[in-house]
């Protein structure tokens, strides 16, 4: 039989969408839980790391440019993030059945020793075939993703989690399709470049993001799901999205007129605003305890559907659709901003230790200055002042770093 470790905390999913802790005596569900903490620990752990490497390989002279800090973070941190979370996700909120534990090992192994690889094989310009072989450990990692997903989900009992099923394996789709045009666009067809960033940042990391979202918003701000976060909507706002990444990835990939890459983006900029009616409107009260971790989530977001926006005006002005600093746009403030704004409540859970405890993990997660910074990062990308951005993210960095270690070692 397995048993909680000592001094943990275990959280169950309550009907409206909110987590609460789960009583010693709750058997099977507490079970449950406690396994799929105990397999969400490395993995998160893992994603931060590759997170603060991502930071250090901004400021550090390298020669590859934004490119390093940008996978690291974006294969190694976000992904291996992703991989926690949603099978986190779908143990606690759908009430399914943790993977084995073995596979969920493989599939962490495979992104994060495919990121590493992919890092190393183009920071020392090693032949084609090395980066091939990274990019095959990555897809692994998120087809394996996939089938774990599918399986914890259809196992649970709560089937108001479905949709967001829908949204992760389209999300897997998508990403599966964009890292086989990574290898190729390693391998020179430069002209699949934007259609690799659409399916890989709008598609895999964009969809997990809102398919999460609805759920996730209320258990940080300890509400209840929207009523208008019906399964109809929450699909509708997944026929936009998808709708949206593959007209833009579709249209970058054969060169079709322009008008069309941007008409994609414009079509998931929608999706996004629907996806934002989904969301439950928290008061004072919960703003006063959710604090920064909240605003973060919603800052994200406002900088992801900016940054779509301003890529649809790109490719019809400039015939490009994702310039650089508009990537990071969607990437810093963007991505990063979501994911620091939930490791914040992810991680004194994970943590836990009873309510004290958690209380005082919530308490040292909660920074007002990452959030200042962040968006502060956010505006010097959008004008191109790469030194002053280069400097926020820093301090980014260290702050998080040493709140990281604080709950660590508490």
């Amino acid at each position: 039989m397995t048993r909680r470790a000592p001094g943990t905390i275990a959280v169950v999913a309550d009907p409206d969408g909110t987590a609460r802790p789960a009583p010693a005596s709750a058997g099977g569900p507490a079970r449950r839980v406690a396994i799929v903490h105990r397999q969400t620990k490395p993995t998160l752990a893992l994603a931060v790391g590759f997170a603060l490497a991502s930071a250090v390989a901004a400021v550090i002279p390298h020669r590859t440019g934004a490119w390093l800090p940008l996978h690291l973070f974006l294969v190694g941190g976000l992904l291996l993030a992703i991989s926690g979370a949603t099978q986190l996700f779908a143990v606690t909120w759908a009430a399914g059945n943790p993977g084995p534990g073995r596979l969920v090992a493989v599939q962490r192994g495979a992104i994060a020793g495919g990121a590493t690889l992919l890092a190393v094989a183009r920071e020392l310009a090693l032949p084609v075939g090395v980066v091939a072989v990274a990019g095959t450990s990555v897809l692994c990692g998120l087809l394996l993703l996939g089938v774990l997903l599918a399986g914890e989900v259809r196992s649970g009992s709560q089937r108001r989690f479905d949709p967001a099923l829908a949204f992760y394996l389209a999300a897997v789709v998508s990403g599966t399709v964009g890292s086989i045009l990574g290898i190729f666009l390693a391998a020179g067809h430069a002209g699949l470049r934007d259609a690799h960033l659409v399916l890989n940042l709008l598609g895999l990391v964009g969809l997990v993001i809102a398919g999460t979202l609805p759920f996730f918003v209320a258990t940080e701000t300890r509400m209840k799901t929207s009523r208008r976060a019906t399964a109809a909507a929450q699909v509708a706002t997944l026929a936009w999205l998808v709708l949206g990444v593959g007209v833009a990835a579709g249209a970058s990939a054969t060169g079709a007129p322009r008008v069309f890459v941007a008409a994609g983006l414009v079509v998931y900029a929608v999706g996004l605003l629907q996806l934002l009616s989904l969301l439950p409107l928290p008061g004072a009260k919960q703003l006063r305890w959710a604090g920064p971790r909240v605003l973060q989530l919603a800052a994200g977001v406002v900088w992801w559907v900016a940054a779509c926006a301003a890529a649809a005006g790109s490719v019809v002005t400039r015939g490009l659709a994702w310039p650089e600093h508009l990537v990071l746009v969607l990437v810093v403030p963007g991505f990063a901003q979501i994911l620091v704004g939930s490791l914040a409540y992810l991680a004194p859970v994970l943590r836990g230790g009873g309510h004290e405890r958690l209380t005082a993990g919530f308490a040292i997660t909660r920074s007002w200055t990452s959030f200042v910074v962040a968006n502060l990062a956010g505006v010097a990308l959008a004008v191109s002042w790469t030194g002053a951005a280069i400097a926020l993210i820093a301090v980014w960095a260290l702050d998080s770093a040493w709140r990281a270690a604080r709950l660590v070692t508490a």
